[in-house]
């Protein structure tokens, strides 16, 4: 067991991260580069990260922007703790469930839901509670697929991680239509091997007019 992996909680998260894998380092570093252009854009003073695992994404946010408020929330108490012990200075960290975020609506500027959907049952509700709570933005990420799956396979025969227990798969197409269906206003694209999609969730007369005209 690496000495990142505190005992008791089993996360191929977790284990990923401490894998000592330079490419998989590499790959990780320029994906969360993408997503905090896109929180830089923005520009929230509070941001909730849904899923956040081990904490290692809204860390990185919190490194980079540190005048923003970070909360993350994971229904893993194991991955909590593990956030607290190593970025507790970044943020604060808290247990609960997608499916019934413990915030008022509007409460956060920006709701980051990272690498999350593609692992629910009910991805459609855990949306729905996602853009209940934020105020101005929604920044999503699920794998790319077929991509996403060859890449995994070979990480998988070099020994770096295992079955990412996906349920849901999407490919750049039906990404775009997914998000699309849920809001009217969304930049979408693809980075490496992930679909990204940033929302705007402000009422049409407060967006600013090059916001409202623009369409990804």
């Amino acid at each position: 067991m690496s000495p990142l992996l505190p005992a008791g909680h089993d996360s191929r998260n977790l284990a990923r991260y401490a894998s000592g894998s330079r490419l998989y380092d590499w790959h990780t570093r320029v994906f969360h580069e993408r997503l905090l252009a896109h929180v830089r854009t923005a520009a929230p003073a509070s941001v909730l990260d849904v899923g956040c695992g081990e904490g290692f994404v809204a860390a990185r946010i919190g490194e980079r922007m540190p005048g923003v408020a970070i909360t993350g929330i994971d229904e893993s108490a194991g991955a909590v703790a593990f956030a607290r012990d190593h970025f507790g200075t970044h943020g604060t960290y808290e247990v609960g469930s997608v499916y019934a975020l413990p915030y008022a609506d509007r409460q956060f500027d920006l709701v980051l839901c990272s690498e999350v959907l593609e692992h629910l049952d009910r991805p459609e509700a855990a949306l729905a509670e996602v853009a209940r709570v934020a105020r101005q933005h929604v920044l999503l990420s699920v794998p790319l697929e077929p991509y996403f799956d060859a890449i995994n396979r070979f990480g998988r025969r070099l020994g770096v991680g295992g079955d990412p227990g996906h349920v849901n798969f999407w490919t750049r197409a039906t990404w775009a239509a997914w998000v699309r269906r849920h809001f009217e206003q969304a930049t979408v694209e693809t980075s490496l091997v992930y679909n990204v999609a940033l929302a705007d969730v402000r009422p049409l007369d407060v967006r600013p007019v090059d916001m409202r005209q623009a369409r990804g």
